[in-house]
């Protein structure tokens, strides 16, 4: 395991309730988020964690009571790809969610970059909207 996938997974250890202080310090003051356009909240490009924080994680996680399990990481150099499932409800309606995604980090400077997100939107979509 190299040092950039070790990093990965100290990211999806560090979501943990409890652990996410960590969450800032491995990630690069200018860390670029880009997310599905199909996301039902909190789509498109954010860089920066207070972009982040603001524009993308409250308001997904308003809407979400989920965490991220990362089961599987194929690593080339600097580049790291996460494969796992979202797991958890939809807060309002209280749907089950349970989709796969794939991240693709790239990794510099001991840090965390970029992430570019990939999963089932619409599933999560259906989650929210459901009766």
């Amino acid at each position: 395991m190299n040092e950039s996938e070790k990093l990965v997974r100290t990211f999806y250890d560090s979501t943990a309730p409890g652990h996410r202080e960590r969450l800032c310090a491995i990630q690069a003051p200018d860390v670029v988020y880009d997310l599905p356009e199909g996301m039902p909240v909190g789509a498109g490009q954010f860089q920066g964690f207070p972009d982040i924080v603001d524009g993308f994680l409250a308001k997904f996680y308003g809407a979400f009571d989920v965490r991220f399990r990362a089961d599987e990481y194929i690593t080339s150099g600097d580049s790291v790809v996460a494969l796992g499932r979202i797991e958890g409800k939809a807060r309002k309606s209280g749907a089950s969610v349970d989709v796969p995604f794939a991240h693709v980090w790239t990794v510099g400077d001991r840090r965390l970059q970029r992430l570019r997100a990939f999963t089932d939107t619409a599933t999560m979509a259906r989650a929210l909207a459901h009766p």
